[in-house]
């Protein structure tokens, strides 16, 4: 039985979609987790107490896993499909739970961090691509949409229910019946028509598509042709030489948007927010839960306008809104060290930064990760991504610290003022507009040349595509 088959029409992709979102969910509830874990550990809640410098480890240690597991799911996406591969994370996750429920020890917490790692990475790999060939043209941009979503009802879950349960043991249950849940849900889903026609399947694929849409016979026949034209003509499993090479040019975007997504500051947010907000009148778990919220809040202007205006002027606004909100920060934290604390701009300032963050630089790196590539790079391509972001967000978070140090915590923002402001510009000469495109067409526009007449033509990789 697949999870196609009892739904009917967009309500199908919908379902398909918000089931493979929920490797991203879980990644939430991780990456959350050690938010209110410190808080048990600093009150003597916790069977495990570690050190200021064993907490740094644990938390990194997501990090690490993820990384070392970003090429081996690229591999595994194309391998086994998009659907065992989601599948994959389940179980990864679980174990991670069982090592922190039953484990005394600090580097049960390593163990437990290391795995969970590996199914973040898993989950960032391959839940935006499914989505993505999931997805029908016209709502690929607001079922993308769920990726990000997915994450923050994650954090938001993770925040709630240590805040709630007060219990180091009840948390640890709770997040791990959500890996169970989640594992028997994968086994009902349909595989991606995209990886069965990759895989010369042509008949699945075809069976596939009709139980997702409705559609006559014609329209049938119209997507199989786009599906088949967005695989490579040769029909051998994409190469790291046709990333560099063929698709080198939508390789640099999303690679600088991968960056730019950490370099804004979303990560540093996440971890620091509690901190930048003390000694306000704000407890540090309220902090986290109402940021949590703002992260949701800003899913519905982006998802009211991602398909209408696009997603390049939506990029656009959500880097200069991010760089203002930044300088608005900088400026509140430079005279708070001088003239006393206030607590309410600054707040305010940092929840408009998580907002424009979330409506752009977010949410559209998975969308466009996934329209941007042809089915046999597609892996590959979001194995880069991830390593890029992992990268990246290792480097801004361990940066943080010593930075507000050394030039105070003003410094940093204006840092992350100046990359988004400098993402801005990158967006406006160098990136795309795919809205409303099937795949095959944005391979068109990828990889046309101006010959010296000033016409256009096409590479000869992607003569027959149309």
């Amino acid at each position: 039985m697949e999870l196609c088959q009892f739904s009917s029409g967009s309500s199908r992709q919908i379902a398909a979609c918000i089931v493979a979102s929920l490797p991203v969910f879980m990644a939430g509830i991780v990456l959350g987790w050690p938010s209110p874990i410190m808080e048990y550990m600093s009150d003597g809640r916790a069977p495990v107490l570690l050190t200021s410098a064993q907490i740094s480890w644990m938390v990194a240690c997501i990090d690490i896993g993820n990384f070392a597991m970003a090429v081996p799911a690229g591999w595994l996406m194309d391998q086994i499909g998009r659907k065992y591969a989601v599948t994959a994370s389940a179980p990864l996750m679980f174990t991670g739970w069982m090592f922190i429920l039953f484990g005394r020890q600090a580097w049960c917490l390593y163990v437990a961090r290391l795995l969970q790692g590996s199914a973040v990475g898993i989950a960032w790999v391959v839940a935006p691509a499914y989505v993505g060939e999931m997805a029908s043209i016209g709502i690929r941009g607001k079922l993308s949409l769920l990726v990000q979503l997915s994450y923050a009802l994650g954090l938001l879950f993770s925040y709630f229910a240590g805040w709630l349960l007060g219990n180091y043991a009840a948390l640890a249950i709770v997040s791990a019946s959500v890996s169970v849940i989640s594992g028997v849900l994968f086994l009902f889903l349909p595989e991606s028509p995209y990886y069965l026609m990759l895989d010369d399947r042509p008949d699945d694929a075809a069976t596939c598509l009709w139980s997702l849409r409705s559609y006559t016979d014609d329209d049938l026949q119209t997507e199989l042709l786009s599906v088949k034209d967005s695989i490579s003509n040769d029909r051998h499993k994409g190469s790291i030489s046709d990333l560099l090479n063929r698709d080198r040019r939508p390789l640099v975007i999303v690679i600088v948007l991968a960056v730019l997504q950490m370099a804004c500051g979303a990560g540093v947010l996440e971890a620091y927010a509690a901190s930048i907000m003390s000694n306000t009148q704000i407890s540090s778990n309220a902090s986290a839960v109402y940021l949590g919220l703002v992260v949701l809040l800003a899913a519905v202007p982006f998802a009211l306008v991602v398909d209408r205006s696009g997603r390049r002027p939506l990029m656009i606004v959500s880097c200069f809104g991010t760089a203002a909100c930044h300088a608005t920060v900088a400026i509140i934290l430079w005279y708070r060290d001088v003239v006393g604390r206030s607590w309410l701009p600054l707040f305010l300032s940092i929840a408009g930064a998580q907002f424009f963050i979330n409506i752009g630089l977010m949410p559209l790196l998975s969308v466009v990760q996934c329209e941007y590539f042809p089915s046999d790079t597609r892996a590959l391509a979001d194995t880069a991504v991830v390593m890029a972001v992992t990268i990246t967000s290792t480097f801004m978070i361990t940066t943080y610290q010593p930075v507000a140090d050394a030039l105070g915590t003003s410094a940093n923002f204006v840092i992350y003022s100046i990359a988004c402001l400098a993402g801005g510009l990158f967006c406006c000469l160098f990136m795309p507009e795919t809205k409303r495109k099937s795949f095959a067409e944005i391979q068109v526009d990828f990889h046309k040349t101006k010959r010296p007449d000033g016409k256009i033509q096409k590479l000869s990789d992607y003569q027959e595509i149309a």
